[in-house]
């Protein structure tokens, strides 16, 4: 995860400095979007990382609901043995 953030910071300070002309990267376009290489990477980036956070998000859900499931058997099974 700390990958993603890292990635982007550094496609975000490239695209400050395309922006501010330090460095010239305005040339390279993506010709059905009509912006520039680097804000398409930024937006990418973010994608991938909104999808990860929620992809990991429904892991941990899924996590927390298997350890309650083990807990409750646990304890119908203490249970069980208790009755008998």
């Amino acid at each position: 995860m700390i990958w993603w953030v890292l990635g982007l910071a550094v496609l975000s300070i490239l695209s400050y400095l395309s922006d501010v002309g330090v460095i010239r990267l305005q040339g390279l376009r993506v010709p059905f979007l009509n912006a520039s290489i680097l804000s398409v990477l930024i937006l990418l980036a973010a994608a991938g990382i909104l999808a990860r956070m929620l992809f990991m998000k429904k892991k941990g859900r899924r996590e927390e609901l298997q350890k309650r499931i083990q807990d409750l058997e646990t304890k119908l099974a203490a249970l069980g043995s208790q009755k008998q």
